[in-house]
């Protein structure tokens, strides 16, 4: 891996790898979390994702990608704890691999650069047409979460624990706000986020130099950025919040969210990471054995904890009548683990796993550059080895005690 600062909060990363036939560029804008633009974020990349001022529709812009060997481009928005991530990636082939000896990797870049510096506009914002498409299928989105039931019971859980925290700003935006936006108004935000964001960009390829003045040209006169990456936040421990919603469906389900109340260690961190698999992470987890098979009261529990927040969320679907008893049942295994036995069998099965897992890592393009974007926003620089050697070192006793450190704030029903 080479690494460097290219220019005003633009940073460079070149990540070899001889496993694959295929190049991926990804540039990523980090700003923070804003409710209020929250909805502009969500509907700007599938916007440019139709072209730019060389191929000014989505026709040409597609011609144009395969005419490149079938190279792919995507524009996506997440968030990642108080971070709004706006990542512009293309992927083809590897030079070598092209019949006429085309540099594919420089032209792969132009296009990237392209599409982000010189987006189609029109008397001063972006193409109103293509605006109201956009804004159209955002709101189809929406509106289409409540169809698939585990995902809005979540949704809405996240709500309540985080209420008006940067963590929880929807990563999609707000129906009310669909219809306010204007050309000009996302144009206007679009040159906010390229002036002032934070940018890295990786490059799963050998480091060339050719690529890199391209990116040092393309940035060149960029100002430092207005505001750095958030670091996590941690919501504070409240009295445990229940809520209900009622809905005529076959199967209840059920979410719950909890704090770590204060932000770990490093070594805390790893801890964790081997204490949610345990809890309700892998298919030999406490939640799956004991409240799923043995006591037969869901048909699903898993357990996800998520570092950047600082939270942990169990989330399961139930039988109507076992919906408090599940509940119940979630709640004793975690009590379980930290004050009764855990068997090295279970730890070492556990650790196996996410070994297995962090291996992985280098098995796609995407979770290459995804591991170190990530590693980028949290200012840790890890590698996936590095962490397997922090993983295999925590004992049990560390595992007692990053979960006593788990506090219940929000339990969320979706039932009739």
């Amino acid at each position: 891996m080479e690494r460097q600062t290219i220019q005003n909060s633009v940073s460079l990363t070149f990540l070899p790898s001889d496993k694959f036939k295929r190049n991926r560029i990804s540039i990523s804008f980090i700003v923070p979390n804003e409710r209020e633009k929250a909805t502009m974020y969500a509907v700007l990349p599938t916007l440019m994702e139709r072209g730019y001022e060389d191929y000014p529709d989505m026709c040409m812009f597609s011609k144009k990608l395969n005419a490149m060997y079938g190279s792919n481009f995507s524009a996506t928005t997440s968030v990642v704890g108080q971070n709004r991530v706006l990542r512009f990636t293309m992927q083809g082939i590897k030079n070598q691999y092209c019949i006429n000896g085309e540099n594919l990797m420089a032209e792969m870049v132009d296009v990237l650069l392209g599409v982000i510096f010189r987006p189609c506009v029109e008397d001063g914002g972006f193409i109103n047409d293509w605006l109201e498409v956009e804004k159209v299928k955002l709101r189809e989105e929406i509106e289409g979460e409540i169809n698939e039931k585990r995902g809005y019971c979540i949704k809405n859980a996240q709500r309540k624990f985080f209420g008006d925290n940067k963590n929880g700003v929807e990563r999609l935006g707000y129906l009310e706000d669909i219809d306010e936006i204007t050309p000009a108004e996302l144009y206007n935000c679009y040159k906010e986020l390229i002036s002032d964001s934070i940018v890295e960009i990786m490059v799963t390829a050998e480091s060339d130099e050719t690529i890199k003045d391209k990116f040092i040209a393309a940035f060149a006169d960029r100002k430092q950025a207005t505001e750095p990456v958030l670091p996590v936040e941690i919501m504070p421990q409240t009295e445990v919040q229940t809520y209900t919603e009622s809905m005529d469906i076959v199967q209840g389900k059920v979410c719950l969210y909890y704090t770590v109340k204060r932000a770990l260690t490093e070594d805390e961190r790893y801890a964790m990471l081997v204490a949610s698999a345990i809890y309700g992470g892998t298919a030999s987890s406490r939640l799956f054995k004991n409240v799923r098979e043995k006591q037969s009261l869901c048909y699903y529990c898993a357990a996800a904890y998520n570092g950047f927040s600082g939270s942990m969320r169990v989330d399961s679907g139930v039988e109507h009548e076992n919906c408090e008893k599940a509940i119940e049942a979630m709640q004793a295994e975690l009590k379980n683990l930290i004050e009764g036995e855990i068997t090295e069998k279970e730890i070492n099965e556990t650790k196996l796993v996410l070994l297995n897992s962090l291996d992985a890592v280098h098995d796609g393009l995407h979770g290459l550059e995804a591991w170190y974007l990530n590693e980028a926003i949290r200012g840790t620089w890890t590698s996936p080895e590095q962490v397997k050697a922090r993983v295999e070192a925590v004992t049990e006793q560390e595992i007692r005690d990053v979960l006593s450190l788990l506090h219940l704030n929000v339990i969320y029903k979706l039932t009739k």
